[in-house]
């Protein structure tokens, strides 16, 4: 979201107005944050609603399901243009828990939206089932800005990073397991918070691991650049962010056929893709990329990266479409 509104803010040719729903997302308690951002977001919205020509909501599967179906109401009743933008990739997922009459009260909402915007292609194609083709949907990825930080393409070494949250969806285990599959030449570090308390009394040196905590935003790209390959063995993802920051500096990610992440990695040209769960695959894949073959990998992962994921790029197209 941080990088449409910066875009935004350098269209000169166009006003706009910002409403944080989350505003209050640090306070003690999860119920106090709730009414805190209540009491603030909705007179917020209704203040700022009269003075626009377009309101895009940005939400998530929760905010598309509970707060999508009433505001957009509202913004159509003031005569606006209504967008929404569905970020993340686990709609698919959520809606099977929740009841059938709010999924088709957030249905009928986005049946009737002027534009609809989902990051997934995988995502695009589920709504499409739900509510019936329509040109008005579009792709809207996950983006980074560009970086002058490069990966030297003749540079490898077998250096392996996981860089993700710490829990077994993210397939910590099978980089444990795979670890101690690699020949000894192989490093493999982690950074990244863990969030699952049975993994905080690993002593993951022992599988031949180095766990650096976690790494700050600042210092992600600076921090990859001093590795070979990515590796997250993910057993659900929407697009993950840092498989596009890897590619922005031409660092290949070896991933799974989970989610939207075979949309961003193709296997044998930007990275290589395996089943979530087979450790041996992963360790081919890993092996698979090596020396010979290493600056091919890591162009064309800078390459889809430029033709896909880079923010201006993206942020015009869309842009151009909302005001068409």
């Amino acid at each position: 979201m941080k990088n449409y509104l910066d875009y935004l803010a350098s269209q000169s040719e166009y006003e706009y107005r910002f409403v944080q729903n989350n505003r209050y997302s640090n306070l003690r308690t999860r119920q106090r944050s709730m009414w805190r951002n209540y009491s603030y977001f909705f007179p917020a919205f209704l203040w700022r609603l009269f003075g626009c020509d377009i309101v895009m909501f940005n939400f998530s599967d929760h905010g598309t399901i509970y707060y999508f179906p009433l505001l957009s109401k509202i913004a159509r009743l003031a005569h606006k243009k209504v967008v929404l933008r569905k970020f993340g990739g686990s709609f698919e997922f959520y809606i099977k828990k929740i009841g059938q009459t709010q999924l088709q009260r957030a249905l009928d909402a986005i049946r009737q939206t002027d534009l609809i915007f989902f990051e997934t292609q995988q995502g695009i194609t589920h709504l499409q089932q739900l509510i019936g083709k329509s040109d008005n949907i579009h792709w809207f990825p996950n983006v980074r800005k560009a970086s002058t930080i490069r990966k030297n393409p003749s540079d490898f070494h077998g250096r392996c990073v996981f860089m993700s949250h710490i829990n077994k969806e993210k397939g910590i285990e099978d980089l444990i397991a795979v670890s101690k599959l690699l020949p000894s030449n192989y490093t493999l570090d982690i950074y990244g918070e863990i969030k699952e308390d049975k993994y905080r009394n690993i002593n993951f040196n022992e599988s031949g691991i180095t766990y650096h905590g976690v790494v700050s935003s600042e210092q992600v790209l600076k921090t990859l650049v001093e590795y070979d390959l990515l590796l997250l063995p993910s057993y659900r993802e929407g697009y993950p962010g840092i498989i596009i920051e890897a590619m922005s500096v031409g660092i290949p990610c070896v991933s799974t056929y989970a989610g939207g992440i075979p949309e961003i990695v193709e296997d044998g040209y930007n990275g290589r893709l395996v089943i979530p769960g087979d450790v041996d695959a992963i360790k081919q894949a890993i092996l698979s990329i090596n020396a010979t073959n290493y600056s091919q990998y890591s162009g064309n992962a800078l390459k889809k990266f430029e033709e896909e994921f880079e923010s201006d790029k993206t942020n015009k197209r869309i842009l151009e479409i909302i005001m068409h």
